[in-house]
């Protein structure tokens, strides 16, 4: 997986309010996982180390677990599933188990089993190539006729489509991180997901959505307790013979999908928004809207400097 270590920058940028005199900050050492860096922020609690180090081996955890490229890092991981076929991890049945109860919700839009196609167009862009209609017909229908059986613990993976948890394991991560500090009763602090996932708890910060090309803001806000994901291609992008190829895949053509330059889901589920924000990436306008209508989350839909569409909000002006 290519590796993008950016922190505040272009798809969420954050700004803490002054804090007043009594409080006290908490700063936590950031971590390299899920290729982007995680900062952890708590306020007026002193106990944050060890919030800090349970959610540290948590995500490291998740990691390694959802880790499709590199067979080292753990040997029940997504890696060893797609090359042996069968593993057995209660971890990873969990991630599973949420992810197609997903595939379902959003009606195919987030799909696991991508995972060969998005490898596929991963090596043609790196080295400057556009994959055959042939290529993705193929591999459209290798993950179509794809599926996953559980026994306990056991998991088996039944056709030749590969499994691909790169949309899901940082947004699973940071639920996982909110329910354990609601159980913890931890107030006030943030965890902010490299560019891309955020999550406040019971502290009003400025947020900027970023333009996905440039640094300037689509919109400012404040926000508490809420969480904001974003998908954008803006660091895994090239051009070939002037169109614009990249990672995120439309799960139904194949192909990259360029209907947005980006999209922001906020709302209450860190995982959700986390799908969501994929799953919207390749869904045309009207199909969002009427998605997104009976849910309690907002959507903001960003295309040549411009907003097309944004559900009403959900956050302090």
């Amino acid at each position: 997986m290519k590796k993008i270590i950016y922190i505040f920058t272009t798809l969420l940028m954050l700004i803490s309010l002054a804090a007043c005199n009594s409080e006290v900050t908490y700063e936590c050492t950031p971590i390299s996982v899920f290729d982007t860096v995680v900062t952890m922020v708590f306020y007026d609690d002193s106990n944050y180390k060890t919030y800090y180090n349970d959610i540290k081996a948590k995500f490291n955890e998740i990691n390694r677990i959802s880790d499709d490229f590199n067979i080292n890092t753990d040997k029940n991981n997504v890696y060893v599933l797609n090359d042996k076929r069968e593993v057995e991890s209660s971890l990873l049945k969990d991630m599973l188990t949420k992810a197609l109860e997903l595939k379902e919700e959003t009606n195919g839009y987030f799909n696991p089993f991508i995972g060969r196609l998005t490898h596929k167009w991963k090596d043609a862009i790196k080295n400057n190539n556009v994959l055959s209609s042939t290529e993705i017909e193929e591999e459209l229908s290798l993950m179509n006729n794809t599926t996953i059986s559980f026994d306990g613990d056991i998991i088996k993976l039944e056709g030749q489509g590969n499994i691909d948890l790169g949309a899901f394991a940082k947004g699973y991560a940071l639920e996982w991180a909110k329910n354990y500090l609601d159980e913890k009763e931890v107030d006030k602090y943030y965890i902010n997901c490299g560019s891309s996932s955020i999550y406040i708890a019971n502290k009003e910060l400025n947020i900027s959505l970023s333009k996905p090309y440039s640094n300037d803001s689509i919109l400012d806000f404040k926000a508490s307790n809420i969480g904001i994901a974003t998908s954008s291609p803006k660091y895994q992008y090239s051009v070939i013979n002037g169109e614009k190829y990249h990672h995120l895949i439309n799960p139904f053509t194949g192909y990259p999908s360029n209907i947005y330059d980006s999209v922001n889901v906020i709302g209450n589920n860190n995982m959700k928004n986390d799908i969501y924000s994929t799953a919207f990436f390749s869904m045309s306008v009207d199909d969002v809207k009427e998605y997104v209508k009976d849910k309690d989350i907002n959507v903001i839909l960003y295309k040549d400097n411009e907003i097309i569409y944004q559900k009403e909000k959900l956050w302090v002006d």
